[in-house]
């Protein structure tokens, strides 16, 4: 394969990020929204570890049932992405963002009214659809907002929403659910959700050309770092429409390396707590604590990789590096005797795993043009999340089925391995 120059500088410190609309209104609004859905996602894997909430919902022993409810709203999660990104081709990411955030608050508050595990997982299928609008809308503000110089600091800045989500989920559900009960942590979710709401709405626009705050200096520092006026291997690769894009292998390797990755996020997000407290034996309140501080320890290293990414503008590389390197620590952490030590090797798995996953995301924006990021992202998260929809459930009968979890680390490892191969082969390419 021939070797690809690197891309041409562009200088996107010209603007102070203080007089920066992009920095100001758009990354903190892409940031607070990510951290907000991960309070969604996570808390449930919480709550399935509270005593309470299995006796009354009658879910005690029934590892497979609690992992369907997080399946359900991974498989809503995808089913509905590819929906979401044809709406927001017709009627731009700001409108999608506020009647997504709107829908995923009302299921948030009905998971907390439900009195049947039916009426529960169907509170979590709405949850799921509702926030399927979340990649495409995204990914395509990232693009209309950002020079290509800066998307590997873009991604980066809402990225570590996903491991801030977490972190802070760990204490605030923990101590929602201590306070007030199972029910009363889903009310208070909802009521989060009104907070990125407000964002959008007062903050965000679709175009910095619709955005009354934005200079005609960063409109012409953005469109200058538009990926279409790129040289290198951005031009020499990049489709010229969808039809052409969807029949690129290079997209489709690294679908299947974010594919890899999300069997690996969907089932360590949600059974992280309960691992934590029956095999390492931490108490319910310590489990919540430490599963958050295991994901913020990853906040500074995808901030680190950001920078770093935009500088030498590279990101195959180091994100097939990242989920190898995760893979091995993660297998450690499952047979270390030392529960001590197992949540050190979780936290630097949990690094390594999204050094991969935030360079992959930055990939992304290497191969698609902005105007195709909507629809396109909506069919990559369709694929992503259905499959990655089955893990947390293959996991609960792992479990069921040997009585350990030895088996869910050798699929969370395999997962991201296949990750690793994916992006190596795009790394040989000089992306």
């Amino acid at each position: 394969m021939s070797s690809i120059t690197s891309e041409p500088r562009l200088e996107p410190q010209s603007i102070p990020w203080t007089k920066s609309t992009r920095w100001m209104y758009i990354a903190p609004s892409l940031l607070v929204v990510w951290i907000v859905s991960m309070f969604d996602k996570i808390n449930m894997g919480i709550v399935m570890a509270n005593g309470s909430f299995l006796h009354e919902m009658n879910l005690v022993g029934k590892p497979a049932l609690l992992g369907e409810l997080t399946t359900g709203l991974a498989l809503a999660y995808g089913i509905f992405a590819p929906v979401w990104g044809g709406i927001q081709h017709r009627i731009g990411p700001r409108r999608v963002a506020l009647y997504a955030l709107a829908l995923w608050a009302i299921g948030s508050v009905w998971s907390g009214l439900a009195t049947s595990y039916g009426s529960l997982l169907a509170s979590r299928v709405l949850l799921g659809a509702a926030e399927a609008a979340l990649y495409p809308l995204t990914l395509a503000l990232v693009a209309r907002w950002f020079p290509m110089q800066e998307r590997a600091r873009a991604t980066a800045f809402w990225w570590i929403g996903t491991m801030i989500g977490p972190a802070l989920a760990g204490f605030l559900v923990t101590g929602l659910i201590l306070w007030g009960g199972w029910r009363f942590q889903f009310y208070m979710i909802g009521g989060i959700a009104l907070i990125p709401l407000a964002m959008f709405y007062w903050l965000v626009r679709d175009d910095p050309r619709q955005h009354r705050r934005v200079s005609s200096q960063e409109v012409a520092l953005i469109e200058a770092g538009a990926i279409e006026r790129q040289s290198g291997v951005l031009s020499r690769h990049l489709s010229a429409d969808l039809g052409q894009l969807f029949r690129n292998y290079r997209f489709w390797f690294l679908v299947v390396a974010l594919v890899g990755n999300n069997i690996f996020w969907w089932g360590w997000s949600v059974w992280l707590p309960t691992y934590l407290h029956t095999v390492r034996h931490f108490t319910f309140a310590l489990s919540g604590f430490l599963s958050g501080a295991i994901f913020a320890a990853a906040v500074v290293t995808i901030l680190v990789m950001g920078r770093i990414s935009d500088r030498m503008f590279r990101r195959a590389g180091p994100a097939a590096l990242g989920w190898l390197v995760g893979a091995g620590l993660l297998m450690a952490a499952a047979l270390v005797p030392s529960p001590t030590l197992s949540v050190i090797l979780m936290a630097l798995a949990l690094c390594s795993q999204q050094v991969g996953i935030s360079m992959g995301e930055s990939l992304m924006h290497s191969i698609v043009r902005a105007q195709d990021m909507a629809v396109s992202q909506g069919v990559r998260s369709l694929i992503m999340s259905v499959v990655g929809a089955l893990a947390p459930a293959i996991v609960g009968v792992l479990i069921g089925a040997s009585g350990n979890f030895v088996g869910a680390f050798v699929l969370f490892a395999v997962a991201i391995l296949v990750s690793s191969g994916f992006t190596g082969l795009l790394a040989a390419q000089g992306y």
